[in-house]
């Protein structure tokens, strides 16, 4: 199964989404900033985000990948117990 984490712009913040198995699950919300856009603008794999290797250029950046796994595993929890 591959998890895709994806984000929305809505009222100058960021949305994010974990796309798996065809379902979109919400993940969390965060204040925009220029650089978290455009490096999930597209979306990433959650592959990608475990094989980040540009640490420390964007503090921010750094802060929303290292949450991330977290809102994944509990989003996971959620859905087995549903």
């Amino acid at each position: 199964m591959r998890n895709k984490i994806t984000i929305t712009k809505k009222n100058n913040k960021l949305h994010f989404y974990l796309v798996t198995g065809g379902k979109q699950c919400y993940l969390f919300s965060q204040d925009f900033s220029k650089g978290v856009y455009e490096f999930f603008r597209s979306g990433r794999s959650e592959a990608e985000l475990h094989n980040f290797k540009l640490w420390h250029r964007n503090p921010r950046l750094d802060k929303t990948i290292e949450k991330i796994p977290m809102y994944i595993r509990y989003v996971m929890k959620e859905e087995v117990a549903a």
